[in-house]
């Protein structure tokens, strides 16, 4: 297997390609007419935005910080949201979120899901049996010197897995024996600024090299999903 991040179009109902997923827009069509842009109001006089572009809610946000005559400014400054990251002032960036499909060993998930200002919902072993997988497909091969005495051992562990299934074992009993290398997959969800300081921390030159792999993958399409305010997320970027 090799790492694999989706993002899922951030607040809203996505067509996931990823081969043997069901598409969300195809389980529930009725979601695909939700207009972008639409907003609505509740009963106390606040203003609710729904599905509106993430980036304007961002500038409103940050705007308000100014005053009403400011926010009264919204979408006129397309450089804004770049000097406020340029300044250090990040705040507003919490207002957007983007969720990815993710793809990778329990090497990296494990490192992952310290991200304490993140959600998850992560494929369960528990829940998953692994009594038909193909050792090709279900663990991750780290390149280079090592890659080659690792893979060695890996069928190995599966091969127990299977035996101790077919005496009767339980899949949440069996997995002991399940190395790291086990791929998984996950949803992951974060606001604009952590997704920041994640892409930054992992995309470094002493992160995990499948780490890294998976989180260029990650910040590339949050730069192409959120040009501005990904605008100089990560300081790996000239060294890449």
């Amino acid at each position: 297997m090799k790492p694999y991040a989706e993002l899922l179009e951030f607040n809203q109902p996505s067509t996931i390609r990823k081969k043997g997923f069901t598409r969300i827009r195809d389980a529930y069509p009725e979601l695909s007419t939700v207009v972008a842009g639409a907003t609505g109001s509740i009963d106390d006089g606040v203003t609710l935005h729904r599905f509106m572009d993430p980036e304007r809610i961002v500038e409103f946000a940050g705007r308000t910080d100014y005053g009403p005559k400011n926010a009264a400014k919204l979408g006129t400054d397309k450089g804004i949201i770049s000097r406020w990251i340029d300044s250090g002032h990040h705040s507003m960036l919490e207002m957007a979120e983007a969720t990815f499909f993710i793809e990778c060993s329990r090497v990296v998930s494990h490192e992952i899901v310290r991200h304490r200002l993140c959600n998850f919902q992560q494929e369960s072993q528990r829940f998953v049996k692994y009594d038909e997988a193909d050792e090709s497909d279900c663990f991750y091969v780290p390149a280079g010197e090592y890659g080659p005495d690792i893979e060695s051992q890996l069928g190995y562990a599966l091969t127990i897995y299977k035996n101790l299934r077919e005496k009767g074992v339980p899949a949440q009993m069996a997995r002991y024996v399940l190395p790291n290398a086990m791929g998984t997959r996950l949803i992951m969800k974060a606001n604009l600024r952590e997704w920041r300081h994640i892409v930054n921390l992992r995309t470094a030159k002493a992160a995990q090299p499948e780490m890294q792999e998976l989180m260029w993958q990650v910040h590339d399409q949050l730069v192409d999903a959120f040009p501005n305010m990904m605008y100089n997320a990560t300081e790996a970027e000239e060294v890449r």
